[in-house]
């Protein structure tokens, strides 16, 4: 009886298990058939995501080209050496010029010196944000200061670096640097990429699309074919209909006297 009854408890837990094993089989098996069907929803509705793609592409273009103003990109120079003694420059000059790059490299971007270049300029926007555009480059063991700005106003390297001359070297008790290069004004434009919106435009309208598909996949709890109920319900039809045209009439083309005529064949 024991041995019976150890049997039964040993073939109910292989049934338990394989049973589990089947399932499990079975669930994998749904999962790839309903990647498979998204992959063909997507399929199906590729004509309207190349047309999502393009309007896009068109939009983000139209965007960048209206609404974003061109920037351009100006570059000024500074030789921060004087020499102290009748125009002649020795080595304590040299020193004295790379410690005081450094400083100035400070104090180019303090809001004495960007709150004068806005007033002399009349630019819509705080220091903060004027310091944003500029970018200050110190080349190795050199004494040349790069002043880069990138703006709309073309003119801004060059007020920036009159400015400094003017205002630094009073504040830090120091000979003026020597403008070693004017800034020329830029006469082609750094931004905006067109090229970048529209590929941005593109692939987001592509992107937007294909996630209201797939929401709409996910979302549709509709019988669409036997497979469906035998899927969802585990119900295998006997039989379906199929959809046929064959009987269909449509009203609005067909005179009276003809739509009664097929109704008598039909019946018939």
């Amino acid at each position: 009886m024991n041995s019976n009854k150890k049997m039964a408890a040993v073939q109910d837990k292989t049934t338990q298990i394989a049973a589990v094993n089947t399932y499990k089989n079975t669930e994998d098996d749904e999962n790839e058939i309903d990647l498979l069907d998204m992959g063909m929803a997507l399929l199906e509705k590729l004509p309207y995501i190349i047309l999502c793609f393009l309007i896009g592409a068109v939009l983000f273009n139209a965007f960048a080209y209206f609404l974003i103003k061109p920037t351009y990109q100006s570059t000024a120079k500074l030789y921060v050496v004087s020499a102290s003694d009748d125009s002649i420059v020795n080595l304590q000059d040299l020193n004295i010029g790379s410690s005081l790059t450094k400083d100035y490299e400070d104090l180019i971007l303090s809001y004495p010196v960007l709150d004068q270049v806005i007033e002399k300029l009349g630019l819509d926007m705080d220091s903060e944000g004027l310091a944003k555009m500029i970018t200050l480059e110190n080349p190795s063991d050199t004494r040349v200061m790069k002043i880069t700005v990138t703006s709309t106003d073309k003119q801004q390297a060059n007020t920036l670096a009159n400015v400094s001359i003017e205002y630094l070297p009073d504040t830090m008790s120091t000979s003026a640097p020597n403008i070693a290069q004017v800034a020329r004004v830029a006469d082609q434009k750094v931004g905006p990429s067109y090229l970048k919106y529209t590929a941005i435009g593109a692939l987001l309208g592509a992107l937007i699309y294909c996630l209201i598909v797939i929401v709409g996949y996910l979302m549709d709890d509709t019988i669409h074919s036997a497979d469906d109920m035998e899927k969802y319900f585990g119900i295998v039809p006997l039989t379906t209909i199929p959809e046929s045209d064959q009987f269909r009439t449509d009203d609005s083309d067909e005179e009276p006297g003809k739509k009664h005529n097929r109704k008598e064949r039909v019946r018939a």
